[in-house]
């Protein structure tokens, strides 16, 4: 018989300062990650002295951390940690490289993102008492300039993270799209991109589809069938199943980490489709889990094929109100002077959101994984209930406790709404979330 492998998973670790130390929470935490023999996580920062120069753009917000921080994070026990995020580009290549060397130093094995396209997407391997875990890890939410780069004979590859590209398409009755060539027409929004297509610099538009401006629209005979739907790059798709298969030739299990801000439409616990076909075609290859990150609240929880989806694990910490260096492209955003402080532009962004992430509690409610893997199938999975302080005060907000009783039941009520759609169904009992 094959010997079991622990697995347990956290969301998003976005940490910017050194967090509390001591307490029963954290000791209870990481007492549960550590019954686990991988144990891992998103790194939802870059790690640098503070030194180097800010992207032109960024996650949403600029952040970095001392790599003091790092040592708070090893305190929970986590092992693995996937740097494929919208923020692995914030501090431009020297940030990439700072965080990759400080991980790698502090003893994580760090996955998702490197020197070139080839290291970003590889499995990285850990050795357990159980086998072998290869974990591969992508993401689909980023600024095209920080998509790592193919090398060749001839030339270097470009570092960046390992990406997943998504293609939106959106459908419309012929009615509806005549009234979209009116406008086109009418705006001019399309010309130079149909000129260039004119001179073959820019590809067909495939039969059945138009253009407005950026956006695809296919045109369908019903009105029922309209809407939005995305699809995956099967380049990106492709290139991630070979390594599924790449890591099964020598790893007992093979787990995948994805990091997704979109959603189908306007609810941010639906998971956007692309991700659900993804995550199911990665089962199909071979892998034994997918485990999801990005927006900052939990998704559903799926079972395929007895193999266990976590479309999003939310936050496990989020310090996002205590960045300490943010450039002045952030503060001339909001109109700020360009040498003010970064809690100032962190003030300004709040006072003009009309919904902050801050202003949410589901923001600080998630729930993290613990699953044995046997005979490549899930044979046991609980969860633990986890508050990160909605109504603590300001400088506890954003750090994990174990919830208590009330919130437990709370958070077992959301996965339960958020995972209707798999057939999934949580209880809490005796102070974990397991399937009824």
């Amino acid at each position: 018989m094959q010997n079991a492998i622990t697995v347990a998973a956290a969301g998003d670790i976005l940490i910017v300062k050194p967090l509390p130390q001591g307490g029963a929470g954290q000791a209870e935490i990481a007492r549960y990650l550590g019954g686990a023999q991988v144990r891992l996580a998103n790194l939802e920062t870059t790690v640098t002295d503070g030194t180097r120069f800010a992207s032109a753009y960024s996650g949403g917000t600029w952040l970095t951390a001392d790599r003091a921080c790092l040592k708070d994070v090893a305190r929970y026990g986590f092992n693995v940690l996937g740097f494929a995020n919208n923020h692995t580009m914030d501090y431009a290549y020297d940030g990439l490289s700072d965080t990759l060397r400080n991980l790698e130093e502090e003893g994580f094995h760090a996955c998702g993102a490197g020197r070139n396209l080839y290291e970003a997407s590889r499995p990285v391997t850990v050795e357990t008492a159980g086998g072998r875990v290869g974990v591969i890890d992508i993401c689909s939410t980023f600024e095209d300039a920080a998509r790592a780069g193919t090398q060749t004979e001839r030339q270097p590859g470009r570092p960046g993270l390992n990406p997943l590209r998504v293609r939106t398409v959106y459908r419309v009755t012929r009615e509806h799209a005549q009234l979209l060539r009116t406008v086109a027409q009418h705006t001019g929004i399309n010309a130079l991109r149909e000129e260039h297509r004119r001179q073959g610099f820019v590809e067909p538009l495939r039969e059945g589809t138009m253009e407005l401006g950026a956006s695809v629209f296919e045109v369908v005979e019903r009105e029922a069938d309209e809407g939005r739907y995305s699809y995956a790059d099967e380049r990106d798709v492709q290139r991630t199943l070979a390594s599924i298969e790449e890591a099964r030739c020598t790893c007992q299990a093979v787990i995948v980490m994805v990091h997704s801000h979109e959603i189908k439409l306007d609810q941010e616990h639906e998971a956007d489709y692309f991700l659900e076909d993804f995550a199911r075609r990665c089962i199909d290859a071979g892998a034994d889990a997918v485990v999801g990150s990005g927006t900052h609240q939990l998704k559903g929880i799926e079972l395929y094929k007895d193999r266990p989806i976590f479309y999003c694990l939310g936050n496990f910490v989020f310090e996002n109100a205590f960045v300490r260096l943010l450039p002045a492209d952030y503060m001339e955003k909001y109109g700020l002077n360009a040498h003010s402080s970064a809690a100032a532009g962190i003030a300004a962004r709040a006072q003009r959101a009309v919904s902050s992430l801050t202003g949410r509690k589901a923001v600080y409610q998630t729930a993290l994984p613990r699953f044995t893997l046997r005979e490549g199938k899930c044979a046991q999975l609980e969860l633990m209930p986890v508050s990160l302080g909605f109504d603590a005060p300001q400088w506890l907000r954003g750090i994990p406790t174990v919830a208590a009783e009330e919130e437990a039941q709370e958070i077992a009520e959301y996965l339960n709404m958020a995972s209707a759609l798999y057939g999934t169904q949580w209880q809490v009992r005796a102070g974990r979330i397991v399937l009824k």
